[in-house]
């Protein structure tokens, strides 16, 4: 019990750290495990080969079907169409259209398509992005809930009710509760959560003011103590903690380098307070300021280059690292201008800066190159809505269609889950909606990873008896609440506080068997406390650790962790109140 419980300890610091990936942290349990005997090889290695990973896998792969299909462009076309310019309106519409496809597509992934959306809904009407991606993650997370296939927590609840001897909840068994929370969601956040945001501008809103303040262009002259030396050599704009960010000679771009060597009447893109070097004095330094400096620099964002916001993704191969790892100007001939992090915008040293999902990197490059990097890294160009490959008409309503019935064949008992799965997979590249390089580029291997080692790690929690003692203080708690709905509470609220510390799926893995537990041993009905631990870590955003899609609106909505406090407790606070009135009706506790 000791060695199992400083494993998960250990684990639950790294989670909480938010500093370490969660695929690693999951080969760090499994490793652990190993080492120490707590599981037997097959128990270690069974994650990877169990439903929750292969259903998880397997309905990423689907939900990059529906994307590809066009729908959610054509849902995206709708905001545009009938949210209008109202804020209550267009919020409204919003979550609607982004919470019904959660229940079938990657929350996190469902929000990276959107979010272009969001801006380029804020170019034409009054509302500030704001006020509208948070709504967004909302709804995200709440649509998860409306299958039980919707979300991992949902699918790794699914196997502790299996692996308790209970039986598994059906995929649309939650279908009607769930509708009812989510419309409590939109009401909420409609009526009152969109005035519980601090009023604010989003990143870059301001059309570039940020930018302008931050970047400057300057021509080096004959006389400068630059010319014929490096960068790296003269030392000028490193030790002012300023980054050149571009060099242009004779209207040709260079790579701005740190061995580049610069030649008298260079023009360098700077990025960072520029007037400190011109009025330090020294007459060698030879720089001229150019462009109208109350207007902003001219960037020479005209013909094929541009400049263009770049969201780090949950997917990215970016996070974690920083832009000199990357060597992302020699690669990708992108130079970068700047960073934005928690609404504020760094300009010094941002090359050594370790990139996070969320972080906005101000960039100037290409447009074909950029579109090329967005793709194969995993990046957001948020500058304009994500554009889908161009779809047959069918395509539309074959995909939901294709994905709806291999649902209903395993809701029906048809066909086992993972086999209607795959051949709902079969049919959508069957039917050239889904070529199967896609849906392996769709499948986030991080969480599936992560997913194999907490499995077995929750399985030890049980064997060494340690999920039996929570049972057991919880047990003797409710003895003196005498209440089923004191209970459901409870574990509401555990929950809600557990997952801004660890992931949902970690959540579900540790409270999941101790709330199957809490009501075996008091003879209770055991759907409705498990129903509480999924519904509340997808409906407690009281911090953007509680879940991905809050991590990637945070960044392009400028969003403090007070933002989500002051939208956050209330919301918990309905939707446990919700939990504890809808749950009971629909899955009695007695």
């Amino acid at each position: 019990m000791g060695v199992v419980l400083a494993i998960f300890g250990l684990a639950m610091v790294l989670l909480a750290s938010n500093r370490i990936r969660i695929d690693v942290i999951g080969l760090f349990i499994l490793v652990a495990l190993g080492l120490t005997h707590a599981v037997s090889n097959t128990t270690l290695f069974g994650g990877f080969s169990s439903q929750p990973v292969l259903v998880i896998a397997g309905m990423l792969a689907m939900g990059e079907g529906l994307v590809r299909s066009g729908l959610t462009t054509r849902m995206a076309r709708w905001i545009h169409q009938w949210g209008g310019t109202s804020e209550s309106r267009l919020g409204a519409t919003l979550m609607v259209m982004a919470g019904l496809p959660s229940a079938f597509i990657s929350d996190v992934g469902l929000v990276g398509l959107f979010i272009p959306v969001v801006k380029a809904i804020h170019q034409r009407s009054p509302v500030p992005a704001r006020n509208l991606l948070l709504p967004l993650a909302v709804a995200a997370a709440l649509g998860g809930l409306l299958t039980m296939v919707g979300s991992a927590g949902n699918i790794v609840a699914n196997q502790a009710l299996m692996q308790a001897g209970d039986s598994a909840l059906g995929i649309f068994a939650i279908t009607p509760l769930a509708i009812i929370l989510l419309v409590i969601g939109v009401v909420f956040m409609v009526v009152i959560g969109r005035r519980l945001i601090r009023p604010g501008s989003a990143p870059l809103e301001s059309d570039g003011a940020a930018l302008h303040a931050f970047v400057s262009e300057v021509r080096v002259l004959p006389h400068s103590l630059l010319v014929g030396h490096s960068l790296n050599q003269s030392g000028v704009f490193s030790d002012a903690g300023l980054t050149v960010a571009q060099i242009y000679r004779n209207n040709v771009r260079l790579a701005a380098s740190s061995e580049t060597v610069i030649a008298a009447n260079d023009t360098l893109v700077v990025v960072g307070p520029l007037q400190s070097i011109l009025d330090s004095g020294n007459p060698h330094v030879g720089l001229q300021l150019l462009g109208d400096t109350e207007n902003g620099p001219n960037l020479r964002a005209s013909g094929e280059i541009t400049v263009v916001e770049l969201l780090i993704g949950h997917r990215s191969r970016w996070a974690g690292k920083s832009l000199v790892d990357l060597d992302v100007r020699h690669r990708w001939g992108i130079g970068v201008l700047g960073l934005y992090r928690q609404g504020q915008f760094v300009h010094q040293h941002v090359a050594r800066v370790s990139l996070r999902v969320g972080d906005i990197l101000l960039a100037e490059g290409n447009v074909a190159q950029v579109a090329t990097l967005a793709k194969e890294q995993g990046l957001i160009v948020l500058n304009a809505p994500t554009v889908t490959p161009l779809a047959r008409p069918y395509q539309m309503w074959a995909a939901p269609v294709v994905l709806l019935a291999s649902l209903l064949l395993a809701a029906f008992g048809v066909l086992d889950l993972r086999l209607a799965i795959a051949l709902g997979i079969l049919a959508l590249t069957a039917l050239k909606i889904l070529p199967l390089s896609e849906a392996y580029r769709a499948i986030e291997w991080r969480i599936l990873v992560f997913v194999a080692g907490m499995l077995p790690l929750g399985q030890a929690l049980i064997d060494t008896g340690v999920t039996q003692k929570m049972v057991m203080w919880l047990s003797a708690f409710a003895r003196v609440i005498h209440s089923g709905y004191g209970m459901l509470a409870l574990l509401f609220i555990i929950a809600a506080l557990l997952t801004q510390v660890l992931s949902n799926i970690a959540t579900v893995v540790v409270l999941a068997p101790v709330a199957i537990g809490v009501a075996h041993h008091l003879q209770w009905a055991v759907d409705p406390f498990v129903l509480a631990v999924i519904i509340a870590v997808s409906a407690a955003p009281l911090t953007p650790l509680a879940n991905k899609v809050d991590l990637l609106v945070m960044g392009p909505g400028g969003y403090t962790y007070g933002d989500f406090l002051r939208v956050g407790w209330p919301l918990s606070l309905v939707m446990l109140m919700a939990t504890m009135w809808v749950v009971p009706v629909f899955f009695p506790i007695h």
